[in-house]
């Protein structure tokens, strides 16, 4: 193992041990040196502190009365492969909740496994006996879902107050 050749290959030992990538005699190998080494522990353990904040939730949950507000964190795209995808689909598809205003305001694009995660949650919400809205698309966003005509199924609003009062 040339660990302290070449950062690279270092790097990559680093990713494939905490991915769960190395067979048997790898991990053996890998850990041995790094439990010995302070140098390589040090930067094992910061990646794994990396890898750990990059895995929390981009999708905020708040509850404003009956209703659940989901937002991004962080400028977003719901297109495939997206973690934000999966965090939003799980913050409505899991919950119980009947009244659901997503946020899209710090979504830049949206593909066509961000529109079906869309209506998926709507289905969801109407088989609940509920309701879902978007609050402030973008402007790409909005001319996607205008162009798709999702926009005469989704209720989007651009104020918050009158997007919480509708649901009344």
């Amino acid at each position: 193992m040339q660990l302290h050749e070449d950062p690279l290959v270092r790097e990559e030992w680093i990713r494939d041990y905490l991915l769960k990538r190395l067979d048997a005699a790898a991990v053996e190998e890998f850990e041995s040196h790094y439990l010995a080494c302070d140098e390589c522990f040090e930067e094992l353990r910061a990646t794994r502190l990396l890898m750990g904040s990059l895995a929390q939730s981009r999708v905020g949950r708040r509850r404003l009365q009956d209703i659940v507000v989901l937002e991004f964190s962080h400028p977003a795209q719901l297109v495939r492969q997206a973690q934000e995808l999966r965090q939003l689909l799980a913050g409505v598809m899991e919950q119980k909740d009947t009244k659901v205003l997503i946020d899209l305001s710090r979504v830049s694009r949206i593909d066509s496994a961000g529109l079906g995660m869309l209506i998926n949650c709507y289905s969801h919400a109407v088989r609940n006996h509920g309701m879902l809205k978007l609050l402030r698309p973008s402007a790409p966003v909005q001319n996607l879902l205008r162009l798709t005509r999702i926009d005469s199924v989704l209720e989007t609003y651009e104020d918050e107050a009158k997007a919480l009062e509708s649901f009344q």
